[in-house]
């Protein structure tokens, strides 16, 4: 197989209420608000899921990662959500809060212990540019379904590039490198060599 192999893409179903189903349904997010300073998505984790529902192994949980400029809140709705911060774990409950700074490493996920869904709003503020906002959040759950659903691996030149276009940065990588990997594998090989994009036309709203 091409190291720059083009995965099929699917287009998500968008439901009535304008929620975006990722993983067959089992992951919706609703677009709730934008402007030139801050942008907030609301996320419904199901329950018992593979995908989002089994813990920090679930497919929808977001890798362990920073923010290069933004701020980012978690603000539960409902269920319990349980988060990884800087090197320590917690847990929120509906009605609960937390702040992440920039640089701040951290990854969340559904609390399988609940048995409920997960319903929170996520929001990012502040940074030179939009970075985490809707299109990265249509693109990025959006391929990464489509790959889930037809038992295909997900590239990594590809998901560098979605990575590097919303200035989040990586914590798996040695040496702190996360931010060069972003440059040069996700920009550079992944988009100039590989032609990989950080929006797809069936990810888009129209």
């Amino acid at each position: 197989m091409s190291v720059f192999a083009k995965h099929p893409l699917q287009r998500p179903q968008i439901d009535a209420d304008g929620a975006w189903n990722f993983f067959g349904g089992d992951f919706k997010t609703y677009f709730i608000q934008s402007d030139e300073k801050s942008f907030t998505s609301r996320q419904i984790f199901k329950a018992g899921s593979p995908h989002t529902g089994v813990g920090r192994q679930s497919t929808a949980t977001p890798p362990y990662h920073w923010h290069l400029y933004q701020t980012e809140t978690f603000d539960v709705k409902s269920g319990s959500l349980c988060y990884f911060l800087d090197g320590k774990e917690g847990k929120l409950a509906a009605g609960q809060k937390v702040v992440i700074p920039p640089y701040v490493p951290h990854t969340f996920w559904n609390d399988p212990t609940a048995g409920t869904d997960l319903d929170v709003h996520i929001t990012v503020a502040g940074g030179p540019n939009p970075g985490f906002d809707e299109t990265f959040v249509h693109n990025f759950y959006g391929y990464l379904s489509s790959c889930t659903m037809q038992n295909l691996a997900p590239n990594v030149f590809q998901m560098l590039k979605f990575m590097d276009s919303a200035d989040v940065v990586l914590m798996d990588f040695p040496f702190s490198s996360g931010r060069v990997a972003n440059v040069l594998l996700g920009r550079w090989i992944g988009g100039y060599l590989g032609g990989y994009e950080a929006e797809y036309k069936e990810f888009r709203e129209d």
